[in-house]
């Protein structure tokens, strides 16, 4: 055997010693002592007043929820998602024929300008805030429940009972109240400008829209988010989301939007062409 080929295969050999198990494929130990050997997490953490502590810093394990709720594939420059839709069970949105048409339309490039998060509006609205691949923070002081999206926006939810705002006033991100059933934080929001985009490609609300959302602590760590959206005029029922989320050792940093934000030009300028076509061929 030549020098050069021992060389190479005791370099395979000690390579191999370090190689990690591949995902899904279960290691020389076996699952058992691998779970045995991860910490067991540590109990749901609680305000002196006994409900869950939901402060802290998070980030999402939404599946790509900001490119689309249902299941789908990579297609081009839109990422594959995992799809987080449990109800209905199919993972389909029960769209309205005419809703249906319009989010297959905000697909289309010249679409892109249309989308609110693209101009750094304040907010991502409810319940895609929650999703879009940045985190956020929760803080709990007495009475209330504030959320502080890195992408320029916040919530603040009431405990305390009281009413919606007048159905004339309309918000980004809508009214939110919220109340303790148990250890799940429930919060209700209604009064939306009907503005909002769910996604990047297009899925549809109104300004009919409501949210249920869920707040569900698992342990120290771990929050289940569960959604339930219902809008009259777009869908034909309600449908519900569901994503993990998981607490982090982090905080949150200044994001200048606009500062950064060099695709809206671009954006302006497909539209822009797509309309100069289409008023050449109409003449």
């Amino acid at each position: 055997m030549s020098r050069s080929i021992s060389t190479l295969l005791i370099c395979v050999l000690a390579a191999a010693v370090f190689i990690e198990p591949v995902a899904g494929i279960a290691s020389a130990q076996g699952p058992a002592r691998q779970a045995a050997s991860r910490p067991k997490p540590a109990p749901i953490r609680r305000t002196p007043d006994g409900v869950p502590d939901l402060s802290g810093f998070y980030t999402a394990d939404a599946g790509g929820a900001n490119y689309g709720l249902e299941r789908r594939a990579q297609d081009f420059l839109t990422p594959a998602t995992r799809g987080v839709i449990i109800d209905p069970p199919d993972g389909k949105l029960p769209y309205q024929e005419w809703a249906r048409e319009e989010r297959i339309d905000r697909e289309r490039p010249h679409r892109g300008y249309d989308d609110p998060t693209a101009h750094c509006f304040v907010a991502g609205g409810v319940p895609r805030s929650m999703y879009v691949p940045s985190p956020f923070q929760i803080l709990q002081p007495p009475g209330y429940v504030i959320i502080l999206f890195e992408r320029m926006a916040w919530r603040q939810i009431p405990l305390d009972g009281r009413a919606h705002l007048p159905d004339a006033i309309r918000l980004w991100n809508g009214d939110s109240v919220g109340r303790w059933e148990g250890d799940t934080l429930v919060v209700e929001t209604r009064n939306m400008n009907g503005k909002t985009w769910l996604n990047e490609v297009g899925d549809v609300v109104s300004h009919a829209q409501t949210v249920v959302e869920r707040f569900i602590p698992i342990d120290a760590e771990n929050v289940t988010y569960r959604a339930t959206v219902t809008d009259p005029l777009v869908y034909t029922r309600p449908w519900t989301i569901e994503i993990p989320l998981r607490r982090q050792e982090d905080e949150l940093i200044e994001a200048a939007c606009h500062e950064d934000n060099q695709d809206l030009q671009h954006l302006k300028d497909v539209r822009d062409e797509y309309r100069a076509k289409q008023k050449k061929e109409k003449q």
